[in-house]
């Protein structure tokens, strides 16, 4: 199955993002987005770094939803806070031919529209199209 996901970090982004994606390359192979700096989307507070994985791996949707609230304990995620160490939203997956988005992050706003296009360029008109 692939997944494509948005990972940011406003608190020791570059560690945290770091461990984050080699942890999710044991699952396997990563396609990864360049990192993008971008202002908090309540208007106040630290910068966040912001990046996007297209992952394939052999596991179900639950699976890599289990995945992500792992490694964001393991960094230390508590919500809510300002404080975030890793935040990773699962933004849609493709089992066969077909592309699922998840709605509750529609419309996908501008700090994952960013490094989403650089591995998947039509991400913004595929989640349009819903």
């Amino acid at each position: 199955m692939r997944f494509w996901l948005a990972l940011g970090s406003n608190h020791q982004s570059k560690a945290h993002l770091d461990v984050a994606c080699t942890m999710l390359a044991t699952l396997g192979a990563l396609e990864l987005s360049s990192r993008f700096e971008t202002t908090p989307r309540c208007g106040y507070g630290v910068n966040y770094c912001n990046m996007a994985v297209q992952l394939d791996a052999a596991i179900s949707v639950d699976e890599m939803l289990s995945e992500i609230k792992r490694l964001e304990a393991l960094a230390g995620r508590v919500k809510p806070s300002e404080i975030v160490p890793l935040d990773i939203d699962l933004i849609a997956w493709q089992d066969g031919q077909t592309i699922r988005f998840d709605p509750h992050r529609l419309p996908l706003a501008l700090d994952v529209i960013l490094p989403m296009q650089e591995i998947w360029p039509d991400v913004a008109v595929c989640a349009g199209r819903l």
